[in-house]
């Protein structure tokens, strides 16, 4: 194999780096279906892919996808996410689901591990973090990131990376196996929704996702939640819905639409990824049906698992816990709890980074971000003028 050459920025920057083993080859993929798959075969994530990075760039976030191969296939990849600080010259990096690799395969990531060492020095960032789709029971995976020089972080969560509790059905047995085995409440919801008048439809027109978004507004004052813009939902649409990666679900009763949710599929996993509902119409059960559809969606697609996010309590899940509601809703659908191996680190400049996690920490940021959201929710409380519309561009 001839001596590759390694760019961080091939555009502008043109820095060389050292080559670490004349048996592999690190360089930035800038084709998405040379990306995509270069992915299939390494256990890679929707978070992993080109669309997401796309995705994450419509909110300043730039995406930079990392490949190390040999002479013959893909060895680890890894999507790595750069967004500037107010602090001129600084910024931070994020690598959604961490490094894809085949679970055997250690030289490849210790291999990426060097090299992003150096990237996070010449992009002047503060830190890299990374949240890896690895089970927390996995110590030979925790002993390997950190060999490859990250910090293994305690927290059980984070404001702004993937959860560590992460719920997951197993779809790939028969539709029948499926629903057998949710909660009797579950599926006696599902077997209801027909005769109580309740209307599922899917589609990505204009007007859908208008309604949707109205919905989303609805539940983000209900439950103060932080809400992204129009014009992100708009980038979702057209990166995965109409590309037929992805699904919007809508459920209607009596004309008016009480639910919905949009899904999206990569390889073998279909994730849901947001959701509202009009708490008005909770003796509809439209959530339960939403799913459900979703779920024969995506086993008709080929997918083997359902991802339905975070738990939305802490680990392990008690009764009495905020958000236990939420994780016996998930649960009902014959969903697996796995806590994940956490967030790690790969720090750039040691005394910035020291203050990061001074204010990453429950106690500095706890009050504030909780107040900063309500106060946020209030103001969402004006109804949206007409102009703030997806046809509009904008929220």
């Amino acid at each position: 194999m001839p001596p590759t050459k390694t760019f961080f920025n091939p555009e502008v920057e043109k820095r060389e780096t050292p080559f670490y083993t004349q048996m592999m080859q690190i360089r930035l993929i800038e084709d998405s279906a040379e990306w995509n798959n270069a992915l299939l075969g390494l256990g890679a994530t929707l978070y992993h892919s080109w669309e997401w990075g796309q995705l994450r760039s419509t909110e300043g976030w730039r995406a930079w996808r990392v490949l190390a191969s040999d002479s013959s296939s893909p060895r680890a990849a890894v999507q790595v996410l750069q967004r500037g600080l107010p602090i001129p010259g600084l910024s931070i990096l994020s690598a959604p689901r961490g490094i894809a690799a085949r679970p055997d395969d250690r030289e490849s990531v210790l291999l990426i591990g060097k090299w992003l060492k150096d990237f996070v020095r010449a992009r002047h960032a503060i830190l890299l973090r990374m949240d890896p789709f690895l089970l927390d029971s996995d110590e030979h995976q925790r002993a390997l990131y950190r060999d490859a020089g990250f910090v293994d972080l305690p927290d059980q969560w984070s404001r702004w990376n993937l959860p560590r509790s992460n719920m997951v059905v197993d779809i790939g047995n028969s539709k029948e196996h499926v629903l057998a085995k949710m909660a009797r409440n579950h599926r006696g919801n599902i077997s209801r929704s027909s005769r109580s008048g309740l209307e599922i439809r899917v589609g990505s027109e204009t007007d859908q996702f208008q309604q949707f978004y109205d919905l989303l507004l609805k539940t983000s004052r209900r439950q103060a939640f932080a809400l992204r813009t129009f014009h992100y939902y708009r980038e979702v649409r057209d990166k995965l819905l109409r590309s037929g990666k992805g699904e919007l679900f809508l459920a209607y009763n009596s004309g008016k639409l009480v639910a919905g949710i949009l899904c999206a599929y990569f390889s073998k996993t279909c994730h849901y990824l947001y959701g509202g509902f009009d708490w008005d119409a909770r003796q509809a059960h439209p959530n339960e049906v939403l799913h459900w559809q979703a779920i024969q969606w995506a086993k008709d697609r080929g997918c083997t698992e359902y991802d339905l996010m975070g738990s939305g309590t802490r680990y392990p899940p008690q009764e009495g816990n905020l958000g236990f509601g939420m994780y016996t809703f998930k649960k009902g659908f014959g969903a697996e709890l796995r806590y994940l191996i956490g967030y790690f680190d790969l720090p750039g400049n040691a005394v910035l980074y020291k203050l990061f996690r001074f204010a990453e920490s429950d106690i500095l940021r706890g009050p504030l971000y909780n107040a900063a959201v309500k106060a946020r929710a209030r103001l969402l409380r004006a109804p949206v003028p007409p102009e703030k519309s997806l046809k509009a561009g904008s929220a």
